[in-house]
């Protein structure tokens, strides 16, 4: 339509809506006008957009969707969401770029040392609790987009998304494992809503066969996901496809099995869209399709405990730690460094003799070494008195005997600084309802805001801000 046309068109309404004020005695609010594009303004979204899917493909690098041909991989619904959407070549993750954090950031828009789940694992120096991870819901500390939804009186769908044991929504399928055996299925089952993975299984014959904690297939969460949706039709839902992960650090990046990860992927999201059509929903839905973080490759491990061994700061029993002043918490290219009694000084100050000499030092395997303050600034644990990252090719390591140099168990990983290229995520939005353009300077903690503003709801302590992403009106 002609700008000129535009605005006479906007200009009689504006002139019906003061004609029908005065004859009815009521304020009345007209609709937004619509750019020559089509594109609508962002207080309309909440008209637009009626449900919000929250796709995470897990260790998915922004390369698969913006240079697939590069690596020969074939990803036609990342590719459609690219081209007709609102995409981002790399979207800021968080400190440190590891899963259960970076998850709990996209579910709260808040910061790891803010939300409180900092690591993947839980703390425990003394391994009593077995490696058990930060599976529960209760340590989130600050409120949840489930939770707002819930607040508001819509529905939520949480499939195996990092931290929902015990998550107060619609239907929740949480992740979680613990010995990998048979009863990992019994435990998954018994947290599960009750029910939903019995039709699950009557409606796909293969997903009983794929849903095997912890080994679970995307597949198989693709099947809860199209039941959730086409049974549920929920306002929010969000779910995580780990496969892409596990490929990318066993096999390297981009390897044979990673690609193959990578269109598995790409289908299982195109049988969610497909899924919300069938619902008939896909018209007032926005899809948003992400990753935790980036990757990057890795030959050699170090293990900093040792270090702290021989300087008595850690007492060992065997294997395991009996006592302990001071401890690493290591996980991929990231440690954290823990004081015991934060009135400790000669621990403290023996810390910093023992590793700042470290950083930079090629043979060290750590590149940079963060006090608390920039721990704090980062977003961090404001709780551990140091943070390590790795150097290139290295990654870090817990325990406390043995060699400090050794080769790694993998073939890349992550958790280095969210700063780093190689860490940034991915993030594509799409719908009928979402403009296409690129979204610049994006950041995992800028996804709850702009998910909450979408939807109309109530989320406090957010430390980001919603994404410029651009509307349009959807088709009728």
């Amino acid at each position: 339509m002609p700008r000129s046309a535009l605005r006479s068109a906007y200009c009689f309404r504006l002139e019906r809506c003061r004609i029908a004020a005065v004859f009815l005695a009521a304020l009345v609010f007209c609709a937004p006008a619509l750019d020559v594009d089509g594109v609508r303004p962002a207080a309309a979204a909440e008209a637009a957009i009626r449900r919000v899917i929250i796709v995470s493909v897990d260790g998915l690098m922004p390369a698969a969707y913006a240079s697939p041909d590069v690596h020969g991989l074939k990803v036609p619904t990342l590719g459609e969401m690219a081209g007709s959407g609102a995409w981002s070549d790399g979207a800021r993750s968080v400190f440190p770029t590891l899963t259960y954090p970076a998850h709990v950031s996209i579910a709260t828009g808040a910061n790891p040392g803010t939300h409180g789940v900092v690591s993947n694992l839980a703390f425990d120096p003394l391994n009593k609790n077995r490696q058990g991870w930060r599976w529960y819901a209760e340590d989130i500390r600050v409120p949840t987009l489930w939770g707002a939804a819930l607040a508001r009186g819509l529905s939520a769908a949480l499939i195996w998304w990092p931290a929902t044991v015990g998550a107060r929504a619609t239907v929740t399928v949480p992740e979680i494992w613990r010995s990998g055996t048979e009863d990992d299925l019994k435990l998954a089952r018994s947290l599960a809503t009750p029910g939903v993975l019995d039709a699950v299984a009557a409606r796909f014959p293969n997903f009983s066969a794929g849903f095997t904690p912890p080994a679970v297939k995307d597949e198989s969460i693709a099947d809860i996901a199209a039941h959730a949706i086409e049974t549920l039709r929920p306002h929010l839902l969000m779910l995580h496809l780990p496969q892409v992960d596990h490929a990318q650090h066993t096999n390297g990046l981009f390897s044979a099995s990673a690609l193959a990860a990578m269109e598995n992927a790409d289908r299982q999201i195109a049988r969610v869209i497909a899924a919300a059509k069938n619902a008939g929903v896909w018209n007032e839905t926005a899809l948003i399709v992400l990753s935790d973080h980036g990757f990057q490759r890795v030959s050699q491990s170090v293990k900093p405990g040792v270090l702290l061994a021989q300087r008595g700061l850690v007492t060992l029993q065997g294997s395991s730690v009996a006592k302990w002043l001071a401890v690493i918490d290591a996980t991929g290219g990231h440690a954290y460094v823990y004081v015991k009694n934060a009135e400790d000084v000669e621990t403290r100050k023996a810390l910093l003799d023992t590793l700042l000499p470290l950083a930079g030092k090629p043979a060290s395997g750590i590149k940079r070494i963060y006090r608390g303050d920039e721990i704090r600034a980062k977003g961090g644990d404001g709780a551990a008195f140091l943070a390590l990252e790795a150097a290139d090719s290295f990654d870090i390591i817990d325990g406390y005997r043995g060699n400090y140099l050794s080769g790694s168990i993998f073939a890349a990983t992550h958790g280095y600084d969210p700063e780093r290229p190689e860490m940034l995520a991915s993030l594509l939005i799409y719908g009928p309802a979402i403009a296409p353009g690129k979204i610049e300077r994006a950041r995992l903690i800028d996804v709850a805001p702009t998910v909450a503003r979408w939807l109309g709801l109530k989320l406090d302590n957010t430390e980001g801000a919603p994404l410029p992403v651009g509307l349009r009106e959807p088709p009728r």
